[in-house]
C-alpha cells in the first residue's frame, strides 16, 4: 500500500537525509485481542532537519515519552488511548499503541523536530519524533489506526499530512476505526462523569459569536471553534442544522457553572482547525 503526499504539502516537506522506508511493520489487530498484524505503510510526514538527537528512557504510552536526560515529550498531532490508570480502566488499543511505540523506537536514538510551541501546559516538550531510521511516529501511529490525529494551534506545520494518515486507516477500517472498536458519543447523551477525549456527534441547534465561534449542539455540548479559519465552508454560511463529528477532549465546567451561566453549555469541545471536525454540506 502506498500513501501519496498531496503537492501542496510535498512543496513545504523536507527530507533530512535519504529515508529508509520502514516496510513491514506492526499494527494493532481489528479485534481486541492483545496481538498485531502486519502491514505496509509509509511513515514519511516529514519536517526538515532535526532540532535535537536525544536518547530515550522509556515509552509512557503511545503518545509519551520519557528521555534519558529527564524530560517528558509529548508527540504533537495525535493522541493514544489512555493506559489504565487509578479506578480508569485502559481505553480500547491503549496497550497496543503503547507495545507499537516501543517497538518502532527500538534500536537507537531520537531525532526531535519542533513546531512553533515547544512545551505544553504541564511543562512537557511538544515535539515530532522520529525513530533512528528517520520514520516518523505520528504518521506510523496514525496509519496503524492507534492513534487520533488532532491539531492544536498553533502547532500546524503537519497537519495535512497526518490528517491524510488518519484519512487512510479510517477507510480501511484499521485500529480504532474498525466497526466497534471506539465508541462515538452522541452530544444528546452526554452526562455527568462524562468528559476527556471522545468522538462525539451531534446537530448544531444554535450559534454565537463572541472571542470564539461557538455551535451549541442538541445537548448539553457546545463546540468552541475559531473565528479565523472557515473550516472548509464558506465564511457566512449558516451552521444551524448541520450534522457534525468531532474529536477533542470534552470539558465539564461543572454544576455551579451552569447554574450560574444557564445561558452556556456546561460541556465544551475545542477544535482549533477543520483538521479535528467533520461538517455536513447539506
Amino acid at each position: 500500500m502506498t500513501f501519496v503526499i498531496p503537492a501542496a504539502i510535498s512543496s513545504r516537506l523536507t527530507r533530512k537525509t535519504p529515508r529508509v522506508s520502514l516496510g513491514v511493520f506492526f499494527c494493532a489487530c481489528l479485534s481486541l485481542i492483545s496481538a498485531f498484524l502486519p502491514i505496509h505503510a509509509r511513515a514519511d510526514c516529514v519536517l526538515g532537519p532535526a532540532d535535537e538527537l536525544v536518547a530515550l528512557k522509556k515509552v509512557v504510552d503511545g503518545d509519551t515519552l520519557r528521555l534519558k536526560d529527564g524530560r517528558r515529550v509529548r508527540l504533537i498531532g495525535v493522541n493514544t488511548p489512555e493506559l489504565a490508570h487509578g479506578k480508569h480502566p485502559a481505553q480500547p488499543l491503549a496497550e497496543e499503541a503503547k507495545e507499537f511505540t516501543e517497538r518502532f523506537l527500538a534500536g537507537g536514538d531520537l531525532e526531535l523536530v519542533y513546531d512553533r510551541d515547544r512545551h505544553d501546559d504541564h511543562g512537557r516538550v511538544l515535539a515530532h519524533v522520529y525513530n533512528h531510521r528517520g520514520d516518523s511516529l505520528e504518521s506510523a501511529l496514525l496509519s496503524a489506526g492507534l492513534a487520533f490525529h488532532i491539531a492544536i494551534a498553533p502547532n500546524f506545520a503537519l497537519a495535512e499530512c497526518l490528517a491524510s494518515r488518519e484519512d487512510q486507516a479510517r477507510e480501511h477500517h484499521r485500529g480504532v476505526w474498525a466497526p466497534g472498536v471506539w465508541p462515538t458519543l452522541a452530544a444528546d447523551r452526554v452526562r455527568p462523569g462524562d468528559g476527556g477525549f471522545v468522538v462525539l456527534t451531534g446537530t448544531v441547534k444554535k450559534t454565537d459569536r463572541n472571542r470564539y465561534l461557538w455551535l451549541e449542539l442538541d445537548g448539553p455540548v457546545a463546540v468552541r471553534l475559531d473565528p479565523e479559519r472557515d473550516y472548509g465552508h464558506r465564511n457566512g454560511r449558516n451552521w444551524q442544522g448541520r450534522k457534525i463529528v468531532v474529536k477533542g477532549w470534552l470539558v465539564d465546567r461543572g454544576e455551579k457553572y451552569s447554574s450560574r451561566n444557564k445561558q452556556h453549555k456546561r460541556w465544551f469541545i475545542a477544535s482549533d482547525s477543520e483538521f479535528t471536525i467533520d461538517i455536513s454540506r447539506n
